[in-house]
C-alpha cells in the first residue's frame, strides 16, 4: 500500500537492521530490543511505513489469549516527528487491522476486538485523538506504576469490530 510517497507494508526479518536501528536508544541494548521484537518480526506482526527507503513509522501487534476469542493488542505505534500529522499513523492502523483479520481467518476465527494502552497525559493527546478517530474507546484508566507505566496513568482503549 502506498500513501503520499510512503509505502506501508509488513516489516520482515530481512528489514531487521533498519527496524532495530530505529529502536536504538529506546532499549538498554540492541540485544534487549531483538529479544523482545523477534517474535513480532518472525510472525509478520509489524507494519512499517517507509519513505525514501527509510523506516519512518511502526505498528507492532500481537494476538491475545486463544485465537477463538478474537482479541489482538497493539503493542507499539510511532511515526517519526517530521512525518506526524500526515495520516501515516492511521494508515499503519488500517494495514495492521487487515493483517490481524487475515491472521485470525487462517485459524477459522474472526478478529473481534483490538486493545491498546496509551499515556493519559497531554503528551499523548494526539495519539489518543487518532485512536478515537479510528473507533477505539477508553475502557478504563490504569493508575501510574500499576503495570509497566512508571511515568503516568494510562488508558486502556478497545476497538470493537462488527461481528
Amino acid at each position: 500500500m502506498s500513501y503520499l510517497g510512503v509505502q506501508i507494508r509488513c516489516v520482515t526479518p530481512q528489514d531487521k537492521d533498519s527496524f532495530f536501528e530505529a529502536y536504538k536508544g529506546v532499549y538498554s541494548s540492541k540485544e534487549e530490543a531483538k529479544a523482545f521484537y523477534r517474535r513480532f518480526l518472525d510472525n509478520g506482526w509489524v507494519s512499517g511505513a517507509w519513505k525514501d527507503h527509510k523506516l519512518i513509522g511502526v505498528l507492532t501487534w500481537t494476538p491475545r489469549e486463544c485465537v477463538k476469542n478474537g482479541l489482538a493488542e497493539i503493542i507499539d505505534l510511532w511515526v517519526i516527528k517530521e512525518e506526524r500529522r500526515k495520516g501515516i499513523g492511521g494508515k499503519l492502523i488500517d494495514h495492521a487491522l487487515e493483517q490481524m483479520k487475515q491472521y485470525y481467518q487462517r485459524f477459522g476465527s474472526k478478529l473481534q476486538r483490538v486493545m491498546l494502552f496509551t499515556g493519559a497525559t497531554e503528551e499523548y493527546s494526539t495519539a489518543r485523538a487518532l485512536y478515537e478517530k479510528k473507533g477505539f474507546h477508553i475502557i478504563t484508566t490504569i493508575p501510574q506504576d500499576t503495570l509497566d507505566n512508571l511515568y503516568c496513568n494510562e488508558y486502556l482503549y478497545v476497538l470493537r469490530l462488527s461481528t
